[in-house]
């Protein structure tokens, strides 16, 4: 087992007064407020930074924005528990249960109030998705060995409709020449269907991988050339640079060539899924919606229509990323323009501050699950 590379899964949190408030200041003279209609105060950066990072694709980096900003008492304001609770949501996406079983402690000593639970919902084996919007999700976790075959399987079957493949591995935690071996495998089969892959958090399985080749050392070539590729992945030309003289040296060959990769924007990089509408009067978002079009929101003015008031259900949202997040407030400002009363129910603490930083809340109700 490799050791996580944050530094959460190090943190005692249950050390007594690791997260006390400090002595209060004493209270400055008291100013009349404006109405609260007119004033929202603005999210805490970490809390808004981590929320973005997140809708990007990038967890661990979100996670670690909010670690930071607990453990060092940054001032998270009246937003202190929405920020926790994001770390929760964090934690369970990345399938970090020590973690947060450690947080939930310091949580209800430092709130007087009980933490949110674990959902087994994110535990579980490797796992391969399709959306209806013509793409492959892919979420690799625990340990990238033989096992991953399977699902690896799954994926050539999706790809022969899909357009894009994105594989999630921010969950893995280890990683041997078996895996790597059938993950360059899929990755050959994918290139040859010409099918564009995309990996979300390269730089972590890239950080597994890297401790455990061996300059010198002639075994593990699939970890070598899997280490390479995700260097690309990371547009680490540095990193990959070095490593490629390290792998040329230790096997004997000719170094393997940087390949530059386009850039991706946030807003370019789809991943998997698009709304679910159950019925003519529902309009249910869920899972992971990204690289979603305009079109995909036309069911929510057809549920409107005759109606003042609608509730959509984002229960089982997952992350949006920032294209389709645009679209859908384009279609909420237009619907609250005319009058019409919307609410968002459900939501994740983590989503929610997310919507609430592109301005969500100016034209729809906000309700996020309870913490």
């Amino acid at each position: 087992m490799v050791e996580d590379d944050d530094d959460l899964m190090s943190l005692d949190f249950t050390v007594p007064g690791a997260f006390e408030t400090p002595p209060a200041e004493p209270a400055a003279p008291e100013i009349p407020a404006p109405p609260a209609a007119l004033v929202r105060a603005p999210l805490p950066p970490a809390l808004a930074e981590a929320a973005t990072m997140y809708a990007a694709g990038q967890e661990l980096e979100a996670m670690r924005r909010l670690e930071a900003a607990i453990k060092s008492g940054e001032d998270l304001g009246d937003a202190a528990v929405r920020a926790w609770g994001c770390l929760f949501d964090l934690l369970q996406v990345l399938g970090r249960r020590p973690a947060f079983d450690a947080l939930a402690l310091t949580f209800a000593r430092r709130f007087e109030k009980s933490p949110p639970a674990w959902s087994a919902v994110v535990d579980g084996p490797h796992t391969a998705s399709e959306s209806s919007g013509g793409r492959a999700h892919v979420s690799l976790s625990g340990v990238l060995n033989a096992g991953v075959g399977e699902v690896l399987k799954q994926t050539m079957k999706l790809a022969a409709t899909s357009t894009v493949v994105r594989m999630d591995v921010a969950k893995l935690t280890d990683a041997d020449n078996n895996g790597a071996t059938l993950l360059m495998r899929g990755m050959a089969a994918l290139k040859r269907a010409k099918k564009e892959l995309v990996f979300g958090s390269p730089e972590h399985l890239a950080q597994i991988l890297a401790a455990k080749v061996v300059p010198g050392e002639r075994n593990n070539e699939a970890m070598w050339l899997l280490l390479l590729e995700l260097y690309q992945q990371a547009f680490r030309q540095d990193a990959f640079e070095e490593a490629a003289v390290n792998y040329a040296v230790t096997f004997e060959v000719s170094p393997p060539s940087w390949e530059a990769l386009p850039a991706r924007s946030a807003e370019a990089v789809p991943q998997a899924s698009s709304p679910a509408v159950s019925k003519v009067e529902d309009f249910v978002l869920r899972g992971q919606l990204m690289g979603a079009a305009a079109a995909d929101f036309a069911p929510l003015e057809a549920a409107l229509t005759g109606r003042d008031e609608f509730d959509i259900d984002a229960h089982n949202l997952v992350r949006i990323d920032v294209g389709s997040a645009r679209q859908l407030l384009t279609v909420l400002t237009r619907l609250h323009a005319t009058g019409k009363k919307l609410r968002i129910m459900g939501l994740s603490t983590l989503v929610a501050a997310y919507l609430e930083t592109l301005g969500f809340a100016d034209v729809a109700e906000l309700r996020a699950r309870a913490i």
